[in-house]
């Protein structure tokens, strides 16, 4: 196993420093971040976007929150100029009039926030500051860019540079250091990614400013605290980040851009450094293969490595497996001039080890509940995940029971992640979109019903065996659905079956369901969402079954379902995120309780060898 990286702590370097910047710019594992920057600092329109009165009404008028969003994203331009004009120097090149009208078009915005987190979705109202994930990352962002570029900015202007550093203490940390509320650091108030995000940034912009002569010790202890407050409550209690993998990426990443720049030995004073392990460890636990993690709720399963503070988590922390994945699965960020400068700051990473390890053992999060098996097929590593937790988790979806399969580094069965967000995601529609209900899941409707919402929605671990021969979760169902279901009692399981090639039996992953309603002959519906078209392969005339295909997979039901419907979906039609230029098919298994209102199910998924 590699040894952990050393401790390192971020400071940006002025465009003055040309020694650094032409090092920077001819080394060759930078190539790849140089040419992402020529490309947006090429593409960068001459005149940069102006949000209307109409782009700011449109999330409440036609739930199209993208027209201010875009404005947000479409930073990295500024990024891209900004790092460019670094490498060239103060001297090289024409005067750079693009890079000096977009930063003077975000320095002036009416508000740095968007649309969708604005009161009421209204149009800005004037000196009133809402502090978002927007206007706090653009606060951290300004400040970097003065400290690089303050001998350019002052050859622009003798008043451009004030004016930058008003504009981030007016809207940001002048208000952030005077007490106002802001919903993401109470106590007890549900903290999530964004208490990382705004307070992380806060305290870039606060070191930033530091290092310029302009201390702001209020704002920067608030964040501090703010930070300690996320590590303790923005996860669940084993360090897991509910929200999935992105937002772990999104969160832990910006805690980190503020992090960074303080020494170790302030670092390790300010926050709780064991929990901090714990949840840098998250990646490693819900890991499947490659880029590709378990991932319930809005994040997707696909996942890089931000290079931005991965190498540099992995470093404070003393994590091994970090690094690996860092060297995989590299990423530079998402346009965030911060994330660029400490994309140019991370170590070498030749010698990061690997991110499987070989053991195969079952890993277990259990907070959420979800077990994850593996075993070998002909096909490649079969995975499966079994997933409980309750139904208000972070981003939370209705998602009680519901499973994943991977076969040979491709996902089969699939979680459906997030749509593109609408303003009335984040309220009381959000389970009329799909993936957020549980008919976007592989969970039951229980005469059409389906499940609730709610921390009361909540699993029960029944079994857990990893150890055993055949590893199994099982896991108490029953309270995901309403009284109005008249279910009195669903266990789902998941087992590990080895199977006797010998004798020509397969490895296997098996999903059983026991079923109780308080009716008899109640509609069971068991979905199941894939990636790939379902083909019957035969019935099975004396165990009562039916064996599909599922792309390189097998799916055997047992007993046969009354009825199999069969459906195709094109992932536009959900809004996805994920899954674009794919199909999506789901089968419907009908199955009907008995006279005392029982049932019980198997779902065995296994592959055989090529040809057979």
């Amino acid at each position: 196993m590699p040894a952990p990286l050393p401790y390192y702590r971020f400071h940006p370097h002025s465009i003055t420093d040309r020694a650094y910047w032409n090092a920077k710019r001819a080394e060759p594992r930078f190539a790849p971040v140089w040419a992402e920057i020529e490309r947006d600092a090429e593409s960068a329109p001459a005149r940069p976007p102006h949000p209307e009165a109409s782009d700011f009404l449109a999330a409440r008028r036609s739930n199209d929150r993208n027209r201010l969003d875009k404005v947000w994203t479409e930073r990295r331009f500024l990024s891209a100029l900004a790092l460019r004009r670094c490498a060239l120097g103060l001297e090289d090149g024409p005067p750079d009039e693009k890079l000096l009208d977009w930063l003077w078009a975000y320095l002036t915005h009416p508000t740095w926030a968007v649309s969708a987190h604005l009161p009421e979705k209204d149009l800005p109202a004037s000196g009133e500051p809402t502090l978002d994930l927007a206007a706090c990352e653009l606060a951290a962002a300004f400040a970097e860019l003065l400290e690089i570029l303050k001998p350019w900015v002052d050859a622009q202007s003798g008043t451009l540079a004030q004016s930058i550093v008003r504009e981030i203490d007016a809207r940001v940390l002048g208000p952030y250091a005077n007490g106002v509320s802001v919903w993401w650091d109470h106590r007890g108030g549900g903290l999530n990614n964004w208490c990382g995000v705004c307070a992380g940034s806060i305290l870039a912009a606060c070191e930033s400013l530091a290092q310029q002569g302009l201390p702001r010790p209020q704002a920067r202890e608030r964040a501090l605290e703010a930070l300690a407050l996320f590590v303790e409550q923005g996860f669940t209690p084993h360090g897991e980040c509910d929200e999935g993998i992105g937002y772990w990426n999104y969160g832990v990443g910006f805690s980190c851009l503020g992090w960074s720049r303080l020494d170790q030995a302030e670092f390790e004073r300010r926050v709780n450094l064991p929990r901090v392990k714990r949840i840098a460890d998250d990646p490693r636990r819900a890991h499947f293969f490659g880029n590709t993690f378990f991932s319930g709720n809005d994040a997707g399963a696909v996942c890089r490595a931000d290079l931005s503070f991965v190498p540099w988590l992995a470093a404070a922390t003393g994590d091994t497996w970090l690094p690996a994945w860092g060297r995989a699965y590299p990423s530079f960020g998402k346009g965030h001039l911060g994330q660029y400068l400490r994309v140019l700051e991370t170590p070498q990473l030749d010698d990061a080890g690997s991110m499987t390890g070989g053991s195969g053992a079952p890993q277990f999060l259990d907070d959420q509940q979800v077990a994850i098996l593996r075993t070998p097929t002909p096909r490649g590593e079969m995975i499966a995940a079994l997933t409980g937790g309750h139904n208000a988790e972070r981003h939370n979806h209705n998602d009680l029971g519901h499973y994943q399969i991977t076969l040979g580094d491709e996902i089969v069965v699939p979680d459906l992640g997030a749509p593109h967000y609408k303003t009335d995601f984040f309220g009381p529609k959000r389970y009329t979109y799909v993936s957020a209900s549980s008919r976007g899941h592989n969970c039951p409707l229980i005469d059409e019903i389906e499940q609730r919402p709610g921390r009361e929605a909540a699993g029960k671990v029944l079994a857990w065996t990893p150890e055993a021969e055949i590893p199994r979760l099982v896991l108490d169902l029953t309270a995901a659905y309403p009284p109005e279901a008249g279910l009195k009692n669903w266990t789902r399981s998941l087992e590990r079956w080895a199977g006797k090639p010998e004798q020509g039996v397969p490895a296997r992953m098996v999903i059983t369901d026991v079923f109780v309603t308080s009716k008899p002959n109640a509609r069971v519906l068991l979905p199941m969402w894939t990636l790939f078209p379902f083909t019957e392969r035969h019935q099975r005339p004396e165990g009562g079954g039916v064996t599909l295909q599922v792309g390189p997979l097998f799916a055997e039901l047992s007993p046969s379902p009354v009825a199999v419907g069969k459906h195709e979906f094109d992932p536009s039609e959900f809004i996805l995120r994920q899954w674009t230029g794919r199909k999506l098919y789901r089968m419907d298994a009908v199955y009907r309780t008995d006279a005392e209102g029982r049932l019980k199910t198997e779902t065995r998924f296994f592959a055989l060898a090529p040809g057979e």
